[in-house]
């Protein structure tokens, strides 16, 4: 874990809940398959979306950027939910689902909204009235084509987040024999 990342009662929580989710696992054929292609999905976004974002820098409005405010958050959701449904726990994705809709979120949309306006003024309240949170809009905001770059990937720290996916999906496979 990168010396940026402190240990907080969040991430706690998140950790803790993520063993509790591979203890109590039954996946079947089944829910593996579905899961890992719900995981798949959510880790594609959160890989383009990375590739895109240089925090505090600029007004990211490429990639998923130009068509949602917040692709890695979505990209989570689908993620957490893929997990959930590998391991064939209905009850802990419906206790994510309500985490993430009624604390998660709308703290971090909060938090996000008033960094973004201190930081890009206008521009950004131009950007947010014009494009949603998480569901995508069908045509692009404006008309820039920024690129894909490996080291804005690198710098926004999503290997760690794909080795951890890795393991989970590891993990949550081996229910299925264990």
């Amino acid at each position: 874990m990168p010396a940026s990342k402190k240990v907080n009662l969040r991430r706690l929580l998140t950790y803790g809940l993520a063993v509790v989710l591979v203890v109590f696992a039954k996946p079947t054929p089944l829910s593996l398959g579905l899961g890992l292609v719900i995981i798949s999905l959510g880790e594609a976004l959160r890989f383009w979306a990375a590739g895109h974002l240089q925090k505090n820098e600029v007004l990211t409005t490429t990639g998923p950027y130009a068509y949602m405010k917040h692709p890695l958050y979505s990209g989570t959701i689908l993620i957490s939910m893929g997990f959930c449904i590998m391991a064939d726990s209905i009850y802990i994705l419906a206790v994510a689902l309500l985490v993430f809709s009624f604390y998660y979120l709308p703290y971090k949309n909060k938090v996000e909204d008033d960094r973004m306006k201190k930081l890009f003024g206008e521009a950004y309240l131009d950007y947010a009235e014009k494009v949603p949170d998480y569901i995508p809009r069908l045509s692009p905001y404006g008309r820039s084509r920024g690129k894909w770059r490996w080291r804005v990937f690198i710098e926004n720290s999503e290997e760690g987040i794909v080795a951890l996916e890795a393991i989970g999906v590891f993990l949550i496979g081996m229910r299925l024999w264990i």
